[in-house]
C-alpha cells in the first residue's frame, strides 16, 4: 500500500468517526417526533400485522413497511428507548456516508470521494435525518447504494452479481418509499441516453425495472389512494407558484449546511457550485458520457414530482436527491485547490466551513430542535394536584395526540389514538373530540374564527385548557381580544431556540 493510499484510509477513517460523533452524541436527549413515534408504534406491532396491516386504506403512515420491518428487530435486540430506536438511524448515517464516498470515487476519483464524504459530513440536513427514528435514513442510504451499484454496472457490464445487487436494493428501496421509484426512473432515463451503445446491459437494466415494478404490485392499490388524497391532486397548483417553489428548493439546497438559509453561505457555496459544474462538464464527460445530463435529473425530476403530488416544501422530501450538491462543491474546492494563488484561499475557506458547521452542530445539541413534548408533560405535571384538576388537551396537528399521551400516560394509552387518528375524516367542526376519557381535543379548522370560541366555551368551567400551537398559525393578540374575559391565557415557549411547537395554557373562568 503506497504512501497516498495509507493518507486516504487515514482521511476516510477520521471522517467516519466524526459521524460517530455527530450521529450518536446526545441521541436520547430530544423527544420523539410525531413521525417517529409513528415508527415506534408500527415497529412494535406483531411481524404480521406490520407486513398486511400496512397495506389499509385507514393506516395513517402511506409508505410501504420496510424500515418498519427491519425496526422491529431492532427494537427487540436493543431496547425501546429514545436512543435505541434512533441508534439504527444513526448507524445508516455512517454507511452511507461510505457509500457516498464509494459512489464518488467510482465517479470521478479518490480526492473527490473524500471531499464529497467530508460535505456530507456536515449537512445539518443529513444530521436532522440520521438522527431521527425515520424511513428516510434508510431510503438515503438505500438510494445511494442503488447509484452505486448501477455505474458499477455500467463500468463493468459483465458483473452479474452487481446487477442482481442493483434488483434487489431497488426493490427493497421503492418498499421503502415510493419516492424510490424516482431513482429507478432516473437510472432508466441514463440507459436510455447511451442507447446508442447499447448491449445486453440496457436489456439487463430494463429487466431490472419491470420486476421492480412487477414487485411492487400488492402496494399499487394503497400507493394510489394516498396519492389521490394529497391536496394537488384535486387541488390544481398555481403554476405562477413554480418560481417561489423553484426559489424554495434552491435555499434548502444551500441551506444544508444550516438550519436555516444564510444569504452568506449561498454567496460562498454557490461560485463553488458553478466552478464545480463547468468542470464536471469540461472533463469528466468523457468517464460517463452523460454524467452531468444524470447529476441534474437528480436535482430536477425529485422537484417536478414533488411539486406536481404533494404541496409540501419540506426539506425531507428534497435531502435525499441533495448529494450531488456535495459533489459540485467538491469540484469547486478542487479547483480552487489546483489554482496557484488557490491555496491561500483554501485554507480560510476550509476553516469557515468546518467551524461555521460544527458550531451548528453544537447549537442542536444544546437547543433540540424537535418538538419537545418532555418537557410539556413535565411542566405540566409541576402544577400541584395537577391530577385533581380538569385538564384539556388540544392539538393542531392530528399526529401529535399520541405523541403527547406517550409521555403524559405512558405508550399504552398513546397506541389507543392511532386508529381513532387514522379514521378522522370529518373536517366539520372546530374542535374533534379524539378521546372523551382523557378530554383530548383535535384543531379542525382555523382558531382565529369565531366558531373556535363558541366550542371553547362548551368546554368544562374552571379547567386547564392546554393547546399546543404549531408554527405561527395561533395568534396571542387575536385570542387576548377575542376570549370576552373568559380565559386566563398565557403562552409558554418550549423551545427558545426554534419553537416548533408552542404551549399555550387557558384557564377557563366560570362566569
Amino acid at each position: 500500500m503506497g504512501k497516498t493510499r495509507i493518507t486516504y484510509t487515514l482521511y476516510l477513517t477520521i471522517i467516519l468517526i466524526s459521524a460517530v460523533f455527530i450521529y450518536f452524541y446526545n441521541l436520547g436527549r430530544e423527544s420523539l417526533l410525531a413521525e417517529e413515534y409513528l415508527s415506534l408504534y408500527t415497529a412494535g406491532q406483531p411481524l404480521g400485522d406490520i407486513i398486511f396491516g400496512s397495506q389499509k386504506t385507514n393506516n395513517p403512515n402511506p409508505v410501504p413497511s420496510l424500515y418498519e420491518i427491519i425496526l422491529h428487530f431492532w427494537l427487540k435486540i436493543f431496547g425501546r428507548g429514545e436512543f435505541a430506536q434512533r441508534s439504527f438511524s444513526a448507524l445508516l448515517g455512517i454507511i452511507s456516508l461510505y457509500v457516498m464516498y464509494r459512489l464518488s470515487r467510482l465517479l470521478f476519483d479518490e480526492e473527490i470521494g473524500l471531499l464529497t464524504g467530508l460535505f456530507a459530513l456536515l449537512s445539518s440536513s443529513w444530521f436532522a435525518l440520521f438522527r431521527q427514528n425515520t424511513y428516510y435514513s434508510l431510503f438515503i442510504c438505500l438510494a445511494l447504494l442503488s447509484l452505486y451499484l448501477f455505474f458499477y454496472y455500467l463500468k463493468n457490464k459483465q458483473s452479474k452479481l452487481y446487477c442482481s445487487a442493483l434488483l434487489i436494493t431497488n426493490i427493497c428501496l421503492v418498499y421503502t418509499h415510493y419516492f424510490g421509484f424516482l431513482v429507478v426512473f432516473i437510472e432508466l432515463l441514463y440507459s436510455a441516453w447511451e442507447i446508442q451503445r447499447a448491449g445486453r446491459w440496457v436489456i439487463n437494466i430494463l429487466l431490472v425495472c419491470f420486476w421492480v415494478c412487477f414487485a411492487y404490485a400488492p402496494w399499487y392499490p394503497n400507493l394510489f389512494y394516498h396519492i389521490s388524497r394529497e391536496p394537488a391532486m384535486y387541488i390544481k397548483p398555481y403554476y405562477s407558484d413554480f418560481g417561489l417553489r423553484l426559489f424554495s428548493a434552491v435555499m434548502l439546497l444551500f441551506s444544508d449546511f444550516h438550519i436555516e438559509w444564510d444569504p452568506l453561505l449561498t454567496l460562498l457555496y454557490a461560485p463553488l457550485f458553478v466552478t464545480g459544474w463547468l468542470k464536471i462538464i469540461k472533463t469528466e464527460a468523457a468517464k460517463f458520457r452523460h454524467l452531468p445530463l444524470c447529476l441534474a435529473s437528480i436535482f430536477f425530476v425529485p422537484f417536478i414530482t414533488i411539486y406536481l403530488v404533494t404541496l409540501s416544501d419540506k426539506a425531507c422530501y428534497y435531502v435525499p436527491f441533495s448529494f450531488p450538491l456535495f459533489m459540485l462543491l467538491a469540484f469547486g474546492i478542487q479547483q480552487i485547490a489546483e489554482q496557484k494563488r488557490g491555496k491561500i484561499l483554501l485554507f480560510p475557506i476550509a476553516v469557515f466551513i468546518i467551524t461555521f458547521n460544527f458550531l451548528d452542530f453544537s447549537a442542536s445539541f444544546r437547543n433540540p430542535l424537535h418538538e419537545d413534548w418532555k418537557q410539556a408533560v413535565q411542566y405540566i405535571k409541576k402544577i400541584p394536584n395537577y391530577k385533581n384538576e380538569e385538564m384539556v388537551f388540544v392539538f393542531q396537528i392530528r399526529h401529535h395526540p399520541p405523541v403527547f399521551a406517550y409521555y403524559y400516560w405512558g405508550e399504552k394509552t398513546a397506541s389507543s389514538f392511532i386508529s381513532n387518528i387514522a379514521n378522522l375524516e370529518s373536517q366539520e367542526e372546530s374542535l374533534f373530540l379524539i378521546d372523551a376519557k382523557h378530554k383530548i381535543y383535535l384543531m379542525t379548522t382555523d382558531p382565529r374564527e369565531e366558531k373556535f370560541f363558541q366550542q371553547l366555551n362548551l368546554l368544562p368551567d374552571n379547567a386547564w385548557i392546554w393547546i399546543f400551537r404549531y408554527h405561527a398559525s395561533l395568534s396571542p393578540l387575536y385570542m387576548t381580544l377575542k376570549n370576552n374575559g373568559r380565559y386566563f391565557f398565557h403562552q409558554i415557549p418550549l423551545n427558545q431556540e426554534m419553537p416548533q411547537i408552542d404551549l399555550f395554557l387557558l384557564k377557563k373562568i366560570k362566569q
